[in-house]
């Protein structure tokens, strides 16, 4: 779940991205505006465009060494209110390091008068600060913008340390481009090679100055859809190579076989550890259990504020053995240590480097992209199959990995010999969020109560990862937004959150919560929402029609227990429970259940969902008209409204 908090963040970070699209095609000067240009009524790519790019460049220059820069100009013409809205405004986002120079922008009016902005008018400020982020933000406002103009910008933005190879060249933006150009300049001696995703492949040609350009005519705008696949598997865009070099060559190759087998063959103290540690336990279960308990126990510099780059370097932690005699490590090489202990403890075991699912949606006979091969943690073969461990992580639970490495094509090293395997999916039975509700109803409308918050699987996995580095204070009001995004005049007080570095137990939040006018009162009559966790909410998908696959991340499942005391002198008037709604093929399912405890007047309500059955969580742009239907039920039955009836005093 997106959070307020996070969603600023994500917003903030995507303007910078859609800036890193903007180029000067050299010197300081503005381009000549065309009659033909000023003129233009109407869009030329969509035809009910609110704005549209006329050109958009960039010049990307690596020719020097640690150093890379971009320079960016668009032009685009505004038709229409939605379109000045949208670029009345810019934040650009960069992160401490980095720099953003010689920012220029201008309206060009239809009788072309020319209003520039001040340089005065763009003020700097710090958006995001953390113990290893920090985000600055140049922004400003564009003077005179109205339907009908023309707006131009033009920036350059400097990147410390970093070079073109592994580059992003983004074609489709979120406004039609009639021309869409990339020039890039690369480092000396590189071969330049780019490779291009939903799109024709283009070739680069020589430009002036020793760069390289590649163009793209009427491209339309890219529109995000609700649970879309990720972006990169649906928009157009370039990935910048410098070689051929490949990422699962360089992790299979007979060096860092050769590292991992002598990580296996050691014996000495991991050895020792490994034997102290399963003496007298007989299943390869328990033994799992006590080896992983002992390396999460180990202090995780990794994850610890308090400890720089520099430090944890000096203190040359880089193989097992040097995890017992420090009794400090970091997270490859804690997870290096759980491998060689259970490899020591009589099982197989090996390293897994995976794909990248929020990146691309694997088939079953895909090979991991070598851009998004990653580590993720220790496979272990058992009588059930293979098992999945990251215990370098701290907080991840026994026997995971990230959503974003499950079900995706990996490559064992170690026991495995380079085996290639498909990672296991979580089911939905393992994320669940359990949400329970008691609560007082007041005459007037008013709801107060406690709320007590229970996550597992992934959805406390992810909840801790976004928050992991985040002060209390933060912590608390992340969940306080989310509270406060069901009704704005929430009051939320007595936060308690439990169990966030402990993945062997779910991530708790309890508070307490006052909500005034939640039942809406007419006469003698209250109408009431049993359903408190879902009050407010709107169907997941409106649009009559869908271009893009329904992707829901991993499988997952709610149980949610609502009781609310009824105010004194009312009782139910209409209580009917909502119909079920059950996919005929367990994909998706929501059976509600409400009874009144007469003796204390107590509603009882119990809501059971769950969607992802038989590991169905993509679903193709064709079953759209099921899903919006079944989507559509859920959000009828959660919204159930109740009667009572005022019937004395």
């Amino acid at each position: 779940m997106l959070t307020p908090k996070r969603l600023s963040l994500v917003c903030a970070l995507f303007v910078c991205l859609i800036f890193v699209g903007f180029a000067r095609a050299g010197g300081d000067e503005w381009r000549e505006v065309t009659p033909a240009e000023l003129q233009m009524k109407t869009p030329k790519v969509e035809a009910d465009a609110d704005a549209e790019a006329i050109f958009w460049e960039v010049r990307i220059d690596d020719k020097k060494y640690d150093k890379l820069t971009y320079e960016h100009y668009v032009r685009v013409k505004i038709f229409t209110e939605k379109g000045r809205e949208k670029f009345a405004k810019f934040d650009i986002s960069f992160e401490k390091g980095n720099k953003v120079e010689d920012i220029a922008a201008r309206v060009i009016n239809p009788d072309g008068s020319i209003v520039e902005l001040n340089p005065k008018d763009i003020f700097e400020q710090e958006v995001i600060r953390t113990d290893k982020l920090k985000i600055r933000s140049k922004s400003f406002a564009i003077p005179g913008i109205a339907p009908g103009v023309i707006v131009e910008y033009r920036y350059r933005e400097t990147l410390k340390n970093a070079d073109a190879g592994g580059r992003k060249l983004i074609f489709q933006r979120d406004i039609p481009v009639q021309q869409m150009a990339y020039f890039v300049r690369p480092a000396k001696n590189a071969d330049l090679r780019a490779i291009f995703y939903n799109m024709p492949e283009t070739r680069f040609t020589a430009a002036e100055d020793g760069f390289y350009v590649v163009r793209a005519s009427n491209v339309p705008a890219f529109r995000e859809e609700p649970y879309m696949p990720p972006v990169d598997q649906a928009r157009q865009w370039a990935l910048l190579r410098y070689s051929t070099f490949d990422i699962r060559s360089f992790f299979m190759d007979a060096g860092f076989q050769t590292y991992v087998e002598r990580v296996f063959k050691a014996k000495g103290k991991v050895k020792d550890k490994a034997e102290e540690l399963v003496a007298g336990v007989t299943s390869d279960e328990d033994k799992l259990h006590k080896i992983y308990a002992f390396v999460q126990g180990i202090k995780n510099l990794g994850y610890d504020p308090t400890w720089t780059k520099e430090q944890i370097e000096k203190q040359k932690i880089n193989e097992p053995e040097d995890v017992l005699k420090k009794s400090a490590g970091t997270e490859f090489v804690l997870d290096l240590l759980f491998a060689a202990l259970a490899h020591d403890a009589g099982m197989e075991a090996s390293i897994v480097l995976t794909g990248d699912r929020s990146k691309t949606l694997y088939g079953p006979n895909d090979q991991p992209k070598t851009s998004e091969l990653h580590f993720a943690g220790v496979a272990v073969k058992t009588a059930k199959g293979y098992l999945y461990f990251n215990p370098g992580i701290p907080y991840m639970p026994y026997g995971s990995i990230f959503w974003f490495e499950e079900d995706v094509p990996a490559y064992m090293i170690g026991d495995g010999n380079g085996h290639r395997i498909t990672t296991t999916l979580s089911s939905y039975e393992a994320s669940v969020a359990h949400r329970t509700g008691k609560f007082e109803l007041s005459a007037d409308g008013t709801i107060e109560g406690t709320v007590k918050l229970e996550y597992s699987g992934q959805q406390g996995i992810a909840r801790r990862r976004n928050d992991f580095l985040d002060t209390p204070a933060e912590k608390e009001e992340t969940i306080k937004n989310e509270i406060k995004a069901l009704s704005s005049t929430a009051e939320i007080s007595e936060i308690k959150i439990e169990n966030f570095q402990d993945g062997s137990k779910p991530l708790t939040y309890t508070l307490k919560v006052r909500i005034p006018n939640y039942a809406q009162k007419t006469g003698k009559r209250l109408f009431l929402q049993p359903g408190f966790f879902e009050y407010g909410t709107t169907s997941a998908f409106s649009a009559n029609d869908r271009k893009f696959s329904i992707w829901f991340t991993y499988p997952w499942s709610e149980i949610d227990d609502v009781d609310i005391k009824l105010p004194k002198g009312y009782a139910l008037d209409s209580a009917d429970s909502p119909a079920d709604v059950v996919d005929a093929n367990k994909v998706g399912s929501q059976k509600i259940r409400m009874r009144i405890d007469s003796t204390n007047n107590i509603l009882k309500m119990h809501r059971d969902f769950y969607f992802g059955g038989s590991g169905i969580y993509v679903v193709p742009a064709t079953a759209y008209p099921a899903i919006k239907e079944m989507f559509g039920a859920f959000q009828i039955a959660n919204t159930h409204i109740i009667t009572l009836k005022q019937t004395g005093n």
